[in-house]
């Protein structure tokens, strides 16, 4: 909810919602009669209980793309509804927390007029190498400190909440690329 607000939306915070289609469908259409954006958090993946999209589809929704090649957060959904949107975002935290800042939040701002719809963004230090063996970008959490060094906070798997709670900064990591330390970077940064 504070994402959306700082991206200039209205949040309105809905009920948890059980894993059953019948729920789903239930409760994205009763968001979507209310909202230009519904953001869910969870069940858009490939398990037994994941039915988001079905649901969407369900009420009328049409799927734009399913996946993207990214870490955090590769089983992120967008779809339209009428003029309506809808974003799913992966039940991880940190997935959801970074595939919001990359994804949603420009959404949400087009959505409200703004021109420039980036994080915003400055170069900094790297205290120690960043490597990304995989396949897909990958959004690194850091700490940049007062003297402009991006120090890596930790854990990057996905649900590890608390090195996020320690970073104040992405560092968007090409696929099978290493970042040296003391190299020169670009770092995204938010506010909350």
């Amino acid at each position: 909810a504070r994402l959306v607000e700082n991206a200039g939306g209205q949040s309105h915070i809905y009920p948890l919602v059980t894993d059953t289609l019948v729920d789903t469908v239930k409760a994205l259409k009763s968001a979507f009669t209310e909202c230009d954006a519904v953001i869910t958090s969870g069940g858009v993946s490939v398990g037994e209980h994941d039915y988001v999209k079905e649901a969407f589809e369900e009420i009328g929704g049409n799927l734009d793309f399913w996946k993207v090649r990214m870490k955090p957060g590769k089983p992120f959904v967008f779809g339209r509804l009428d003029d309506r949107f809808l974003y799913g975002l992966p039940g991880n935290p940190v997935s959801a927390f970074v595939t919001f800042l990359v994804l949603v939040r420009p959404g949400l701002l087009k959505m409200s007029g703004a021109i420039n719809t980036q994080l915003p963004e400055h170069p900094a230090v790297l205290a120690a190498s960043l490597v990304n063996q995989g396949n897909r970008r990958h959004f690194m959490r850091v700490f940049v400190d007062a003297k402009g060094q991006a120090h890596p906070v930790g854990m990057q798997a996905s649900h590890a909440v608390s090195p996020l709670a320690k970073a104040n900064g992405l560092i968007d990591v090409p696929p099978e690329t290493t970042l040296e330390e003391s190299a020169t970077v670009m770092v995204l940064r938010w506010v909350l």
